[in-house]
């Protein structure tokens, strides 16, 4: 939903989605191959979204400024944005965001519910005011709902119908994932 209500309000041609196979950050619920089972059956049916395996053959950690370095490597020819919710800038630890900027020609930030945007200030004061003018906050409609109610959801052997493509919920219920 994120993705293509970003997609939409900044008119970008393709979103690319890249699950992480080991994120610096985070610990995952799920396997590099499973996500990526996932994540491709969920775009399969959007022509404006396309999976990317860089991050998945990146070596661990992965961190997004050289997830972005390998990726400018793969398609020299492209720009490149960036979409996020406010609260992965605000709550998780990020590293080297001046690359990660300076390699971007702009930073969707999506609001979320909890998290105001004055938050957001102390996270980019370390930047360059060049670089923090990539950012941009952007107001689509909030679906208030992260992966890791979705787990929880599962866990607890309740539905997820309509919070995730059918595919997909199905390919959870098949591989057992999350219980």
């Amino acid at each position: 939903h994120l993705a293509q209500a970003v997609a939409d309000v900044a008119d970008l041609e393709k979103v690319l989605f890249m699950p992480v196979g080991s994120p610096a950050h985070r610990e995952t619920h799920a396997s590099a191959e499973d996500r990526k089972e996932m994540t491709q059956l969920a775009i399969a049916r959007n022509s404006r979204f396309e999976f990317d395996d860089t991050a998945l053959e990146q070596p661990a950690p992965a961190y997004t400024a050289d997830t972005l370095k390998l990726l400018r490597e793969k398609r020299p020819d492209d720009t490149f944005c960036f979409i996020a919710g406010i609260d992965s800038l605000v709550r998780s630890r990020w590293r080297r965001l001046d690359e990660v900027a300076r390699s971007l020609e702009k930073f969707y930030v999506a609001r979320r519910e909890g998290v105001d945007v004055a938050e957001l200030v102390p996270m980019l004061s370390d930047l360059a005011p060049e670089l923090r003018a990539r950012f941009e906050v952007v107001d689509v409609s909030l679906m208030d709902l992260s992966s890791t109610e979705i787990r929880a959801l599962v866990k607890a052997g309740r539905s997820i119908r309509y919070l995730v493509p059918d595919v997909v919920a199905g390919y959870i219920a098949d591989h057992s994932l999350y219980r």
